[in-house]
């Protein structure tokens, strides 16, 4: 049984002893050892640890994870031991490579590069615009040979929004390149097209739908319009055009 070590002058702890209360040192009655309520992370020594470490070493590691073990065999290196922290994050790392996790790992790639490779792209750049899986989609985009992650990809790709998406892509758009449109007279009242109030209920004609314009509600398949009587084109999701009627305005 622990017993908080102070002493009392004239009915009050010492200033000192004030200190060593409030960090919580105790005295052990049996061995007179004084102990820090924080105690040190618990040391694992394993005499194959460097074996292990080396070997993981020589597997086809990503960067951050390749670095991540090399500071642990750094660390056991100067110190001969690793962390429970450490051991537990290791031992991650080391199952992944187990001959159970390559043959699972091969079949994920085989299974990715055939049938969501180019779904990832779509996803990736929607991603990056909305804000969200910013890391795994700017790796998507920028490496040809980057395997996200099987669990990471369906939760990225199996939502709501991300189903949204892939539907807007893969429609078929409502109106086709060269043909006419009109902006409908909701258009411009979202932040997003504030700016172009004045193109409600405009004539335009459709130069392009676009890939990259990407929306998850319903009728965000992108297009770039020229409006009449304007010199520019613009963007806008199919939902905010409709088939032109007899209150659409030329100018």
């Amino acid at each position: 049984m622990l017993r908080l070590n102070h002493k009392l002058v004239g009915g009050f702890m010492t200033g000192t002893n004030q200190i060593y209360a409030r960090q919580r040192f105790y005295t052990n009655p049996r061995s007179n050892s004084v102990h820090d309520h924080h105690t040190r992370k618990e040391k694992k020594t394993d005499p194959n640890l460097g074996v292990r470490l080396d070997k993981i070493l020589k597997e086809n590691l990503n960067t951050s994870t390749q670095s991540f073990v090399i500071s642990l065999k750094e660390w056991h290196d100067k110190n001969g031991f690793l962390t429970a922290g450490q051991l537990s994050s290791f031992e991650k790392v080391e199952s992944r490579h187990s001959p159970g996790e390559k043959e699972k790992l091969k079949r994920w790639t085989e299974e990715y590069n055939a049938n969501h490779c180019e779904d990832a792209k779509l996803l990736a750049r929607y991603y990056l615009n909305a804000g969200y899986w910013t890391v795994m989609a700017t790796h998507i985009i920028n490496d040809e040979e980057y395997i996200p992650p099987r669990h990471k990809y369906m939760k990225m790709s199996t939502n709501k929004y991300a189903q949204n998406v892939m539907s807007n892509a893969r429609d078929l758009p409502k109106f086709v390149k060269g043909s006419m449109v009109q902006l409908r007279s909701t258009f411009g009242r979202d932040s997003i097209y504030g700016t172009h109030r004045e193109f409600a209920n405009r004539l335009c004609f459709v130069i392009s739908t676009r890939a990259d314009t990407l929306s998850a509600v319903k009728g965000g398949k992108g297009y770039t319009i020229l409006p009449m009587g304007h010199s520019s084109p613009i963007s806008v999701e199919e939902r905010h055009l409709m088939k032109p009627n007899k209150k659409g305005a030329s100018c």
